[in-house]
């Protein structure tokens, strides 16, 4: 189904771009939230207006989101974890964890965010990056320490 975008959709497109989608996602997701109508002929005409708009909206997100990267730049997570006397880790960190321990830090990002190739099995410190908006990220330094024993 051909239909025209209102609002910008993460890697769908902008704002007063014709794109095709499945039936389904339309119905079910792009037009119940409004960021899309069905592409008529009129609806087309109109495009430029969504265009300007959606790169307003674009513009300000994109600035938003170079605050909140350069707020999480150099940031240090730590996270204590059952490890053995090598460092190796009983279990993992995984994009959980560390989702948590950001949030519980005053930051609110879903753990989506964050891009851990594998999960982490030793002590140490590990730069992980969060994708902030796009192609916006942020390296923050995870730094896992050993549960001190009783």
């Amino acid at each position: 189904m051909k239909v025209l975008l209102i609002k910008s959709v993460e890697d769908l497109g902008l704002g007063g771009d014709v794109v095709d989608v499945a039936d389904g996602y339309a119905r079910n997701y792009l037009f119940p939230r409004n960021f899309a109508i069905k592409a008529t002929p009129a609806a087309v005409k109109s495009t430029e207006i969504y265009r300007t708009k959606a790169l307003k909206e674009q513009a300000r997100i994109n600035e938003e989101s170079q605050q909140f990267a350069k707020k999480l730049k150099d940031f240090v997570v730590e996270i204590t974890a059952a490890a053995d006397d090598t460092g190796h880790l009983y279990g993992s960190v995984n994009e959980r964890n560390i989702c948590e321990s950001i949030n519980e830090s005053g930051f609110d990002i879903d753990v989506e965010q964050v891009l851990l190739s594998e999960h982490l099995k030793s002590t140490g410190e590990y730069p992980v990056p969060i994708k902030i908006y796009g192609d916006i990220r942020a390296d923050i330094l995870v730094r896992i320490l050993p549960e001190e024993e009783e």
